[in-house]
């Protein structure tokens, strides 16, 4: 593949993913998964057995419940690199205060700051078919009180 045409397919994988942050960071689940292949399957790796399923299922609950517990969510886009024909690496800063019980963390008002680690991979038609999320749970558990 002509290195132009490398960049131009690199730079059209990081748009979907950045577009994918964007409506996050819009609270707007509903565009996030519209970014998404139905069939497409969601990994948040710190959260084991129970972190894994499909994006319109388990990641749409999960967004949903978040955006639900900390209406101030909000998300910085560090960084958006393409790792190859059909993958890009995000580094994302995620922040908010609680306001509900989040799974098992009671609120108790705080506010985190976690970096995350999401890894995106797409199919030929740009729509996202798998979600890796990692971030360092048990410091986000501490920021939170628990």
């Amino acid at each position: 593949m002509p290195a132009a045409i490398r960049e131009q397919h690199a730079l059209s994988l990081k748009n979907a993913c950045v577009a994918f942050m964007f409506a996050y960071q819009q609270k707007n689940v509903d565009k996030m998964l519209s970014l998404c292949h139905p069939e497409g399957t969601i990994d948040f790796k710190p959260l084991g057995d129970a972190g894994k399923g499909k994006i319109h299922e388990l990641g749409k609950g999960i967004w949903s419940a978040l955006i639900d517990c900390f209406p101030d969510i909000d998300n910085t886009l560090d960084a958006a690199v393409a790792e190859d024909d059909n993958s890009v690496r995000c580094q994302v800063v995620i922040r908010g205060t609680q306001e509900k019980d989040f799974g098992d963390i009671p609120n108790k008002g705080l506010h985190f700051d976690s970096d995350h680690i999401f890894i995106f991979r797409l199919n030929p038609e740009n729509k996202i078919t798998d979600i890796q999320i990692s971030w360092d749970h048990e410091d986000l558990k501490k920021q939170l009180g628990s």
